[in-house]
């Protein structure tokens, strides 16, 4: 086993250092990676563009170059706060081929709420 401490992982793409680690297959292209670096053990979970050894090496050698980033958390934007809060279409659709007007009219009402809501920028 290779234990690097933290300034050095970088380089080990470097100095063409084998990789240690171990993996489970969990379906088509996706693995479970557990491997070890300053002594500590982590675990990462890798979807593989195609099903080699070097791009599952590739994969591991960015996680381990990446351990020190912090995480880029996703901020749902307007858009997608609105998409997750309208109600379903179905509800529209069903209300339009009975004719049911009061539906529509709830409808209108709730997507307008949910745009009212989260108002574009």
């Amino acid at each position: 086993m290779v234990y690097l401490p933290l300034e050095q992982e970088q380089t080990l793409k470097n100095i063409n250092m084998s990789l240690i680690y171990t993996k489970e297959q969990l379906g088509e292209k996706y693995y479970k990676v557990i491997t070890t670096v300053n002594g500590t053990e982590h675990t990462f979970h890798c979807i593989v563009a195609n099903d080699t050894q070097e791009d599952l090496d590739e994969l591991v050698q960015w996680n381990i170059d990446n351990l020190n980033t912090p995480p880029v958390l996703f901020e749902p934007t307007y858009a997608d706060k609105r998409k997750a809060e309208y109600p379903p279409m179905e509800e529209y659709l069903d209300a339009v081929v009975k004719g049911d007007q009061e539906a529509i009219d709830a409808y209108i009402a709730a997507c307008q709420a949910v745009k009212a809501k989260y108002p574009k920028p």
